[in-house]
């Protein structure tokens, strides 16, 4: 059997190896990685974020945060988050409320703490693999699930940040995504 090769000449076995011996050489921080969706959060359903693992294991946790101007106006809000952690009987779901606090520049941010979830080492993977298990679901995959208030009448942009306590500055990502308090954005969209 053939095996397909990517741009730089490597077949799956090809990459996995260089990913091990990356890692193993140059050493990796504990870091994880949102997902990115095409979908709008809505005022008043629920959404779906999705992080990952993509580095070295913790026990220290991580912090799901909300940052922007709508945040700042305390016209867009969130409760709480529920957080589906790995799978099968190692499976932990629990729900935490969000804070909004203000940081040192005056602005504000809508936080959740993780500090008991233990965050697992990536797998070295294909890119094949990878989507197999993003599809499947895996270990080191963290599923939030929240609903916004929105009471602005415009389309805003929300940050989302995910970032371990471990490696602050270099575990952390982040995401945008549009929030609406508009219900039927998405047959609005087909009528246009």
């Amino acid at each position: 059997m053939k095996l397909k090769k990517n741009k730089a000449g490597l077949d799956a076995r090809g990459q996995k190896l260089i990913n091990d011996l990356t890692r193993k050489f140059m050493g990796s921080d504990v870091a994880l990685r949102l997902l990115p969706n095409n979908g709008i959060m809505i005022n008043g359903l629920e959404t779906t974020i999705v992080g990952e693992s993509i580095g070295k294991a913790s026990s220290k946790g991580f912090v799901l945060s909300f940052s922007g101007d709508e945040i700042d106006k305390n016209r867009l809000r969130f409760t709480t988050v529920t957080l589906t952690a790995g799978v099968g009987d190692k499976k932990r779901i629990v729900t935490k409320k969000l804070e909004r606090t203000k940081k040192s520049d005056g602005k504000y941010v809508c936080s959740a703490k993780f500090s008991g979830i233990y965050i697992p080492e990536a797998p070295s993977q294909s890119k094949q693999e990878r989507l197999e298990s993003i599809i499947a679901g895996t270990q080191n995959q963290f599923v939030f699930r929240l609903t916004p208030s929105y009471e602005g009448e415009k389309e805003c942009e929300v940050m989302i940040t995910l970032y371990p306590y471990e490696s602050v500055l270099t575990g952390a990502s982040t995401l945008y995504k549009k929030v609406t308090s508009n219900s039927n954005y998405y047959a609005d969209s087909l009528k246009k």
